[in-house]
């Protein structure tokens, strides 16, 4: 259980960036970065952590747009990239961190955790990296997180494929419990070879747990924060059971501010 536990390791790769990066453009990320910054109410100046960063896209463009932004992810890979596409300073600084381990108190206006990068980890630790982003904020602070429907994903096919750029080819299986929400994908990354030659394949594996709306909600009170809104995409179009993503918008409330009481 370990090994599998522990995917995210080398799963963030220079691999890992060959195939998902051509899809993460800069219009893309402004488009992410301006519903971001809506759903969020940043105030100019405002202090946000990114966690995981990945190669520092949403968090570079936060500071382009003059908010101090602090990005945090594991991947040494990702990292360097970030370093290499986005110089650091005043406005933004990348460190590598395990998000288990955030040991921030009150230190963030704001706290991101955009594309799918929750859920990695086992069920105790995902609720105590919950509670850690949460203690991060200031009071009144937000935390907007970006992850999957379990519903949607529950119809997906079992196998697909994609073609992130010419000459290069992912195959996915997919296999989701319906009781547990627990995805687990193999990806085989095809690249195809001079003629009579074999074609290079990388494999590539991925395990991901999934909450309902629900269960969100569940988490994030226990966690000290409250749950504001959900979104289905960040167009900012309100959550519904088809939606393909769960955005949830959640507030850590002001100190002597009466707690929603348990539903």
């Amino acid at each position: 259980m370990a090994a599998r536990r522990e995917w995210f390791r080398g799963f963030f790769d220079a691999t890992y960036i060959e195939t998902d990066g051509p899809a993460l453009t800069p219009r893309r990320t402004r488009a992410e970065i301006d519903f971001v910054v809506r759903a969020l109410g940043l105030h100019p100046g405002a202090r946000v952590l990114d966690v995981p960063c990945g190669f520092g896209r949403h968090a570079a463009e936060l500071a382009r747009r003059g908010y101090a932004a602090v990005g945090v992810d594991l991947s040494p890979v990702m990292l360097a990239d970030a370093r290499r596409r986005y110089r650091e300073g005043n406005q933004l600084r990348f460190i590598q961190k395990d998000m288990r381990r955030l040991v921030y108190r009150a230190e963030f206006d704001a706290v991101v955790c955009l594309f799918t990068s929750f859920g990695y980890f086992t069920e105790r630790e995902n609720v105590g990296t919950l509670r850690r982003m949460a203690r991060a904020l200031k009071p009144g602070g937000r935390l907007l997180l970006d992850h999957r429907n379990p519903a949607f994903d529950r119809a997906l096919p079992t196998y697909s494929w994609r073609r992130p750029r010419p000459g290069l080819y992912v195959l996915w299986a997919l296999d989701m419990d319906p009781r547990t929400n627990v995805q687990e994908a193999t990806w085989l990354i095809v690249r195809p070879a001079a003629r009579r030659a074999a074609p290079r394949v990388v494999r590539k594996a991925f395990r991901l747990r999934l909450w309902t709306l629900p269960q969100w909600r569940r988490h994030l009170r226990g966690a000290g924060l409250r749950l504001v809104r959900a979104y289905g995409d960040f167009r900012g179009r309100r959550f519904r059971r088809t939606s393909p993503r769960l955005l949830l918008l959640a507030e850590r409330p002001q100190r002597g501010a009466r707690r929603p009481a348990p539903r």
